[in-house]
């Protein structure tokens, strides 16, 4: 006969406390400590991985790992594992494709910012100079005009 493990004794605990709970009148609810409950619940949770490592290590030793040769030997698995490859290679051609795409699309949109500095920079440098050349233009209309009259010699 098998031995019951750890969280089937607390699922059946789990299972009396429901049943034990006092009923709700004229309802199917009942009412159940909150505390009790959620600790029955939290042991059973950390014993379902004891149990698993339990019943693992109670098999023959050497089986699991026989078992897992057979099944990696098997057409399927083969088959699975040359399709995972064939998979992953396409996503990363894909991959390659769409990162030059971008990155022939970000140069596209530089080089056409740039054009646009340029021309910018060339229209600001122009607006310069004519302000430039008008500020000249009032320094030398507000300068006092000396005019030399010319000798005559007679």
């Amino acid at each position: 006969m098998l031995e019951t493990s750890q969280t089937e004794r607390r699922l059946r605990d789990l299972k009396r406390t429901v049943v034990e709970a006092r009923a709700v009148p004229m309802s199917a609810s009942c009412m159940m400590n909150r505390a009790d409950t959620l600790a029955i619940l939290d042991a059973i949770i950390a014993g379902l991985e004891e149990d698993f490592e339990a019943r693992s290590s109670e098999a023959t030793p050497g089986t699991s790992k026989r078992a897992w040769d057979i099944v990696d030997q098997t057409e399927i698995v083969q088959e699975a594992r040359a399709r995972a490859a064939r998979i992953e290679a396409k996503a990363k051609a894909e991959q390659e494709q769409l990162l030059a795409e971008a990155d022939r699309y970000v140069e596209t949109r530089l080089a056409a910012f740039e054009a646009e500095l340029q021309v910018t920079l060339s229209r600001v440098g122009v607006m310069r100079d004519r302000l430039m050349s008008r500020a000249r233009a009032e320094e030398a209309a507000n300068e006092p005009h000396t005019t030399i009259m010319p000798r005559w010699n007679f």
